[in-house]
């Protein structure tokens, strides 16, 4: 290292994304007499969750820490004041609310993405000192589903399984997940367990052909909400084979007579049940086989199963097959709910959903007694509260008067989500915490709060497995930007609450640590009192540990259970389910994560590598359907649900079924727009767990009336109204895609555009022509409009901005009309061009031979199924110009304009 410069000792961190809780390392690099520094974020090999492997987005969080625009001091009503006026406008506002309409009307919605400490104070504060229980979280729509399952099934949310189980399994079932993308590091494990013992077998039920489904020995594309069926079908095949652990059921379960009778039903009949859900008999045989046979059975399920009008019924339909056959409590079988945010779990933990009250207790006597005594709390919460769909209704019903919104964007993320935005825009009080003033929701704030980022602040995370990790503060706060925990507790203190004058985050992680120990004569596993007494050099150098602490065994490897009787329970389900039929008028609107965005892309759309993926908001069909209804890809389509409609691209993909559309939840803000698919999404919910049905939303879809397709390349957006826009962040340009129902000519420019080109189609003759804007000799924006939908390659036209413009340089590469390619390696940025060509030019026709040249699939591994299929067409021909390219003639230039 040159003496100019030292560094800093890496800092062990977690990720903040998903629910794998992979470890980073983080480095700084201080330069002599000056205060830059260049960080480095790299996986942590010590980690147990990720062993040092990183997916895409966890290997972009350097960049994620570069965020285009901070929320840097609180405002009240837009002004900027000090933290001691917002925090005594919130002060007052809560006292006020609740003197004149009592604790219920005032609500907390908080997050995922929240420390384990931050949720401890908000739960102590609204069910301990306000006096309601009306605090929920975004995690209700990703996992509560599972969460009133294991409760059910087990008498408390207990997650029987560890990472380490996935290399002991001799089947892998993955449920309603596209693992690969939605939680890549994970899935690299499930590859690696199968090249380390070719006998493992992996079966994918999706109704979408994944590409974790591509990856799988067998894949049962399963009709929509067929779940209960397939896996009580799956429970009569094991009862008519004599596959039951019926030792196990005697000696540690109950109900499962009741059960037993209900799956003896003839519907329940392999070829019954195939026919219903429109699976091949022979796949749906096979699969009932290996898991007859197979003792190391692993069934990881998400939100394919937890979002839907149903997904308790669900979750526990899966359990149930595992108890039937004792493969719980034991290495390599058991459920396993995968959780999709870094601390949904530890949430869970600390009572951070609405019908929960701390530490795994709910709102039964003894609890709210002894939680009460602990806090010593003056008004305690003594009923459940309204979950997050409910909650919203009740604020559009004017019954929330007061709601604190912390580190989630429910206008966007909820269903229904023009009505949730009318709710905010109609209650009293909306105060806001976040690190963005761009964030849909923030536009609603009375009063907006600077929150501490990833990296600003200190806390604990729990991962899907139980794994308690530390996030770490390596970076200043950027202007009086605050921790959740601290600026909560100085709410509390300014409203004369005592128990929040916490010195540290560890102060807060000893109590809350404490609190569990009420857990230690009670059935409930969750305790980790032993931590009340630990140094604060202990919580500094805390290294990731599963709780129970200094348990190896798994979760009911005795055989018992936190029930009354200590008994597993067999859960029946609430009501009939019927797969959803596709003969409908309606199409089936199935929604999910990309592989390189996470939420509502605050922290990582304005990421350029990351937004190649996917350019603009995406509507998928299935290739016949298309043809069907006469639309074609790249064209804008219009998506209806009752008075809602919503504009997007139309993309094809073979893995749809006949009438099932595919798009994701990301897009939104200043990348979305308008384009925000949960307005299609009813705010139909599970009964049992207030969990809403994200994946099964019925919808018309028609093409959109458009006459102007086009592109803006610049610093700024195109400066005249569209009907349909989306943003996606470049170098050394941003570009802007947009539609227009009227047609666009020069004149809507204005002084925007120095020169324009006429440019003929050579192909169709349609109208097409470009706009362009100069400063000196350097192009200052470009505008590329057609009647029809335009397929280009970006980056080329982006090189223009670089240097000295050339018209003759714009006209070879209009005249070229490549079409773009498609990133499929997002680690290493490698397209399907790219892959083609090296199989074309070099002869290689193996998946080693493409991972030695262009290193796809060696990091993450989240692409290989892509790679695999690309491998599989062997094409020695890329493909050519397409309609809707940009082929001219030089002479098409409009005689007499200069550039």
């Amino acid at each position: 290292m040159s003496s100019g410069c030292r560094q800093q000792a890496g800092i062990q961190s977690a990720c903040p994304y998903c629910g794998v809780g992979c470890g980073v390392r983080v480095q700084h690099r201080y330069q002599s007499g000056n205060l830059k520094t260049t960080t480095d974020v790299v996986g942590d090999p010590s980690h147990p969750a990720n062993l040092g492997d990183l997916c895409v987005k966890g290997a972009a969080l350097k960049e994620s820490l570069s965020i285009p625009k901070r929320l840097l001091y609180p405002r009240v009503h837009g002004q900027e004041v000090s933290w001691a006026q917002a925090t005594g406008v919130i002060a007052e506002k809560l006292k006020q609310t609740v003197a004149e309409h009592g604790p219920d009307s005032v609500a907390m919605y908080v997050s995922g993405q929240l420390l384990t400490e931050d949720y401890y104070v908000a739960n102590k504060l609204m069910k301990g000192f306000i006096g309601t229980a009306n605090l929920d979280t975004n995690s209700r729509l990703c996992m509560s589903s599972a969460v009133a399952a294991h409760n059910r099934a087990f008498g408390e949310d207990l997650v029987p399984v560890h990472y380490e189980d996935i290399g002991k399994a001799g089947l892998i079932v993955i449920v309603g997940a596209n693992t690969a993308w939605t939680h890549p590091v994970l899935f690299r494990r499930i590859q690696q367990a199968r090249a380390a013992n070719p006998d493992v077998r992996l079966v994918v039920i999706d109704p979408r052909r994944t590409t974790t489904a591509e990856q799988a020995d067998l894949h049962l594309p399963v009709a929509n909400d067929g779940d209960v069926l397939l896996f009580h079908s799956l429970l009569r095949h094991l009862m008519d084979h004599q596959a039951l652990d019926q030792t196990f059921i005697n000696a540690y379960c109950q109900g499962f007579e009741a059960l037993a009778q209900e799956v003896r039903h003839e519907k329940y009949r392999l070829m019954a049940c195939a026919d219903a859900l429109d699976l091949n008999r022979e796949s749906l045989h096979t699969f009932f086989t290996w898991f007859q046979e197979t003792p190391e059975t692993l069934t990881l399920f998400c939100q394919g199963i937890n979002q839907s009008a149903n997904g308790t019924d669900k979750a526990n339909a899966i359990i149930n097959c595992h108890l039937a056959t004792g493969r719980i409590g034991k290495p390599g079988a058991g459920p396993f709910s995968l959780t999709g945010q870094p601390n949904a779990m530890g949430g869970r933990e600390v009572g951070g959903l609405a019908n929960q009250l701390a530490v795994h207790r709910g709102f039964d006597a003894d609890s709210v007694r002894e939680v009460g005594e602990f806090w010593q709390a003056p008004k305690m919460a003594t009923q459940p509260g309204l979950k997050a769909v409910d909650l919203f209704d009740a604020m559009y019903d004017g019954k929330i008067k007061f709601v604190w919104v912390i580190a989630t964007n429910p206008v966007v993320s909820l269903p229904d989500s023009c009505k949730v935005a009318e709710a905010l825009s109609r209650c009293g009080c909306v105060v806001v915490s976040d690190i963005s003033p761009d964030a849909d929701t923030a536009a609603f704030a009375d009063v907006l709060l600077p929150a501490a980022g990833w990296g600003e602040k200190d806390g604990m995370v729990t991962n899907s497995e139980r794994m308690m990790s530390r996030q770490r503060a390596f970076l200043p706060p950027p202007g009086e930007a605050k921790a959740d925990w601290r600026a909560i507790c100085e709410v509390a203190q300014v409203m004369g609450f005592h128990g929040f004058d916490f010195a540290s985050v560890a102060d807060v992680y000893r109590e809350y640590a404490a609190l569990s120990g009420i857990n230690r004569d009670a059935p409930y596993l969750f305790d980790i009192s032993e931590l009340a007494s630990m140094s604060d050099e202990d919580y500094a150098n805390w290294q990731p540990q599963r709780w129970p602490l200094g348990r190896s065994s798994h979760l009911f490897s005795d055989g018992r259970f936190p029930t009354a009787r200590g008994r597993a329970n067999f859960v029946l389900p609430a009501s009939a389910e019927e797969a959803g039929d596709e003969s409908s008028e309606h199409w089936w609107l199935n929604t999910g994560r990309q592989r390189d965005q996470w939420h509502t892309m605050t922290r990582t759309g304005h990421i350029a590598r990351l937004a190649e993926s996917e350019t603009e908001p995406t509507v998928y069909m299935h290739p016949l359907s298309a043809r069907k209804h006469q639309l074609e890809a790249g064209q804008l389509v219009c998506l209806k649900h009752a008075e809602q409609t919503l504009l997007a691209k139309l993309a094809l993909d073979e893995g749809l079924s006949a009438k099932q559309l595919f798009m994701s939840m990301h897009w939104a803000g200043p990348f979305g727009f308008a384009s925000r698919v949960n307005q299609m999404v009813a705010a139909v919910v599970d009964p049992v767990s207030g969990q809403p049905a994200f994946k099964s939303a019925a919808v018309s879809v028609s093409a959109a009336d458009v006459a102007s397709y086009g592109v803006w390349f610049g610093d700024q957006p195109p400066p005249f109204d569209t009907d349909f826009l989306s943003f996606q962040t470049g170098a050394p340009v941003h570009l802007w895609r947009f539609a227009c129902k009227a047609p666009l000519s020069k004149a809507h420019l204005g002084d925007h555009s120095e020169t324009m080109l006429i440019l003929d189609d050579i192909g169709t003759g349609a109208s097409r022509w470009a706009g362009l804007r100069m400063q000196g000799d350097k192009l200052k924006a470009l505008c590329l409009v057609g009647e029809q939908p335009l397929s280009f390659d970006p980056q080329p036209y982006a090189a223009l901005f670089d240097e000295a413009f050339s018209i003759q340089a714009f006209l070879t590469l209009t005249l070229q009309g490549q079409t773009p390619s498609k990133l499929v390696c997002s680690c290493f940025r490698v397209s399907d061009r790219q892959i083609l060509k090296t199989i074309e030019q070099d002869g290689i026709t193996s998946l080693s031979g493409l991972q030695a040249q262009l290193k796809c699939g060696t990091n993450c591994g989240s692409c290989l199924g892509e790679v695999q299929s690309l491998l599989k067409q062997q094409e020695a021909d890329l493909p050519g110009p397409t309609a809707g390219a940009l082929p001219v003639r030089a002479s098409s230039v409009t005689e007499g304009e200069q550039v």
